[in-house]
């Protein structure tokens, strides 16, 4: 059987001008549906991936990806960071890692209005280095200072430079009257006001040296927590989880106390889930038009495979195997496949390409964090969703061809 012998047969029963005019329409209608399929499940992947990086990546700008702490709130004891400093040291998959020190404590401003915030102390020479994004890199904050998030700063009405009070209930205690007494007010600079393009850390985080920190506990404490970094390429998830176990069965052996170790993104494991879900039930509603183009083209191959009866039967009177004959019959659902997915993805391409320079998606910052919706269109899926449609597009091809080869050559001459 040569290849060039049943794709001869396949492309002129397709484009023969002996095909009536509605055949070649519904050919037509096919294409243009599987390439609407297509362009459709990819556009939908394109910026549902796009949302959960973008996401991913502001939350990976301002904070570590790992964090080693003891659960319940506790303080880390001086033998617990030097252990894990230690274990941290001989995984090369950790690029660094500083103590954080971290409070709700109340802040004020010149404003008049006060907010409960959380205070995160850290060691400015440190910490940046850990983060993935340039929000804290070059960053001069000497100490007394602060860095805030916008809408934390327009609340409290504090600019660069401006100084605001923080109040810790750690060190509170109550009068014979009942009263409250806090005598830990710790004044801070506003060293920067940054945007850290979350809304939850623009208006509930405040970012100070582990000094400042550190004189808001009514004891002396060296570290809250451990924050690691990571070496790009790395799995913060799994990297948590075998963190964990190694932490706990140390904690078994006697060698440190109860410690475990979280990943930053699996904080907002919700959110992705969330995120996920929605996205299945989407591709799930999107994908039904693949499976009405699909049934197009099986009514146009069975149209086609009628219309071309006569000839099918005289190339089989030749000598044309029943193997050519289904071969020319899967290229023509390959053909039409092909030329529908090529099509689907070249629209989506060249959809999320414009949209994103010259339509940008406007978001709610408030709502969904972000302001802007980006497109990212993956090469791999773009070539798994073309092959699949591809492959659906044979499989849909085998009935009208199998049924075509039912009828004898005889019977297929004799009645034309």
């Amino acid at each position: 059987m040569k290849a060039t012998l049943v794709l001869r047969i396949a492309w002129r029963q397709l484009l023969s001008r002996s095909s009536s005019g509605f055949v070649r329409t519904v050919s037509v209608l096919s294409v243009a549906g599987i390439a609407i399929g297509v362009a459709a499940l990819l556009i939908l992947n394109a910026f549902m991936d796009g949302f959960a990086d973008t996401i991913m990546e502001q939350l990976t700008s301002i904070h570590p990806p790992l964090e080693v702490r003891a659960p319940g709130g506790y303080t880390m004891t001086p033998d617990d960071i030097q252990f894990t400093m230690d274990m941290a040291e001989r995984d090369p998959r950790i690029s660094g890692i500083s103590p954080v020190l971290e409070r709700t404590v109340v802040a004020a401003g010149s404003s008049g209005d006060v907010a409960g915030v959380h205070l995160r102390g850290i060691d400015w020479t440190l910490e940046p280095a850990l983060v993935a994004g340039p929000e804290l890199e070059g960053l001069h904050v000497s100490p007394p200072g602060a860095v805030i998030g916008t809408i934390l700063a327009a609340r409290l009405g504090v600019a660069p430079g401006d100084t605001m009070r923080l109040a810790s209930t750690d060190a509170a205690s109550f009068s014979s009257m009942g009263r409250l007494l806090v005598d830990t007010i710790v004044a801070v600079r506003v060293a920067a006001v940054l945007d850290m393009g979350i809304d939850e850390y623009n208006s509930g985080v405040v970012i100070t040296d582990l000094g400042t920190a550190a004189a808001l506990f009514s004891t002396p404490v060296a570290a809250t927590s451990l924050s690691l970094g990571t070496i790009e390429g790395a799995e913060p998830v799994s990297m948590a989880s075998g963190f964990t176990l190694a932490l706990r069965e140390a904690y078994i052996e006697g060698e440190c106390g109860y410690m475990v170790c979280d990943a930053f993104i699996s904080l907002h494991g919700n959110l992705f889930a969330a995120l996920g879900l929605e996205k299945t039930g989407m591709m799930i509603v999107l994908a039904l038009i693949t499976v009405v183009a699909l049934l197009n083209l099986l009514s146009a191959l069975t149209m086609i495979a009628l219309e071309h009866r006569r000839d099918s039967g005289v190339l089989r009177a030749m000598g044309a195997s029943p193997r050519t004959m289904m071969a020319a019959g899967l290229a023509q659902g390959g053909m039409i496949g092909m030329a529908g997915a090529s099509a689907g993805c070249l629209f989506a391409s060249a959809s999320v390409a414009i949209i994103n320079r010259f339509f940008p998606i406007r978001l709610e910052s408030s709502v969904y964090w972000i302001d802007t919706l980006p497109g990212e269109l993956d090469l791999q899926r773009l070539l798994l969703v073309g092959g699949i449609t591809i492959l659906a597009c044979l499989a849909a091809s085998v009935i009208p061809t199998a049924s075509a080869l039912a009828v004898s050559p005889s019977v297929a001459v004799r009645y034309e």
